[in-house]
């Protein structure tokens, strides 16, 4: 029995019940009024606790067939069909009493498959035609083949009729509760989404202000250095380099008020090797900066990425590697890739910090573009920094 006609036959199961008693009912108070007996009076109490037998059977076998192991269908139906041939046969009063194979039938539909149900349908059919052709002959089974046509069409159509409702609404009941789970598996969906994309913004934020601010601060502090140096001796160069200072903290001013504004801060950037040649310019130290291949509009985000990874790169020359030539290598490829490559001649990763923020930062922009980031010591001495993105 499928799982669809179970989840039928439990919803009708107080169908089932109220037809079986409501039959068995009607049709032994023919007993009380019928004057006419085929068979000895004495076959009364037989015919009446076959009918027990089988109405109990019928208003509890919902309930029995529920019940793993307790009583099979197979022995069900059998032990229902073998009732309804005794009292069919053994009763007194013909004719009525056949309308009580009707319930049976009824739940046959609800329980089995259809071809099982069929069998069950065409035998109990069979013993009523069988009641009359048998002693009569088959003229007689022939009025019985149309006096119950009507009553067995009915219950059938009626029968497939209710399983169907009632399996529908078995589906949609499945349906709402299947919908109310990816419903509230949206809800936990979005509230995650909510949760990364809030992480998200907090390391864009993070990134920019460790990659703009960062980088700016530390050239201001480089210049700063430089004056207060120089200040004894060359008051004139000292000046100058508190100007530079000066200017690279508007930079920075202007660079934060890009960051807030996310959205305009790649609009407002030069092109990508004019923003280079302004960064190397203003770098603080010996910067060479090549362009090869032919240089192409790049996407505004890929354009970024680019710029704060040599900010990054430069920022940790300054910082570590005590180098005395440095140089920053734009490369528009004609594989529709672009490699940015920032490499120093100083001491190399004993002293660069290459699992810090700035490079974790830089990592987390290009793999968001499909690009790879690649650093480490050079064969010749130094360090190098390479990114790679699709543009």
């Amino acid at each position: 029995m499928s799982s669809e006609t179970s989840a039928a036959h439990r919803t009708g199961n107080l169908y089932g019940s109220f037809a079986y008693a409501l039959v068995v009912v009607t049709c032994y108070a023919g007993f009380l009024n019928n004057q006419r007996y085929y068979t000895s009076e004495w076959m009364v109490p037989v015919v009446f606790v076959c009918g027990a037998i089988y109405a109990t059977l019928g208003v509890l076998g919902g309930t029995l067939l529920e019940c793993n192991g307790r009583m099979s269908h197979a022995l069900y139906y059998l032990i229902q069909c073998s009732l309804l041939t005794a009292i069919i046969f053994l009763s007194p009063v013909r004719g009525f009493l056949g309308i009580l194979v009707l319930p049976a039938m009824s739940q046959a539909i609800f329980d089995l498959r259809p071809r099982y149900a069929a069998l069950i349908g065409v035998y109990l059919f069979g013993i009523n035609i069988a009641l009359w052709a048998i002693p009569y002959g088959w003229q007689s089974g022939l009025q019985a083949i149309i006096n119950y046509s009507a009553a067995f069409t009915f219950t059938i159509a009626f029968t497939l009729i209710t399983k169907q409702a009632l399996n529908s609404r078995e589906r949609e009941e499945k349906l709402r509760h299947e919908l109310e789970d990816a419903n509230a598996l949206l809800r936990a969906n979005a509230s995650q989404a909510e949760d990364l994309a809030t992480t998200r913004e907090r390391n864009r934020v993070a990134r920019e202000i460790h990659d703009g601010v960062g980088h700016y601060l530390t050239v201001v502090k480089t210049q700063l250095d430089a004056a207060a140096a120089l200040l004894p001796a060359h008051p004139e160069k000292a000046r100058d380099a508190v100007v530079k200072a000066a200017k690279l903290s508007g930079d920075a001013l202007d660079d934060v008020r890009r960051s807030v504004g996310a959205l305009r801060t790649d609009a407002e950037r030069p092109p990508l090797p004019e923003a280079l040649r302004t960064l190397t310019h203003e770098a603080g130290l010996p910067v060479t900066l090549k362009i090869e291949g032919v240089p192409r509009t790049l996407p505004p985000g890929i354009e970024h990425a680019l710029f704060r990874s040599a900010q990054e790169g430069l920022t940790n020359i300054r910082k570590h590697s005590a180098a005395t030539e440095s140089e920053v290598t734009l490369h528009f490829r004609d594989d529709g890739r672009v490699t940015l490559t920032v490499a120093d001649n100083g001491r190399g990763a004993s002293t660069v910090v290459t699992n810090g923020f700035g490079l974790l930062g830089i990592r987390e922009r290009i793999e968001v573009l499909g690009g790879r980031v690649a650093s480490g010591n050079r064969s010749t001495g130094g360090f190098s920094l390479s990114v790679e993105v699709p543009a």
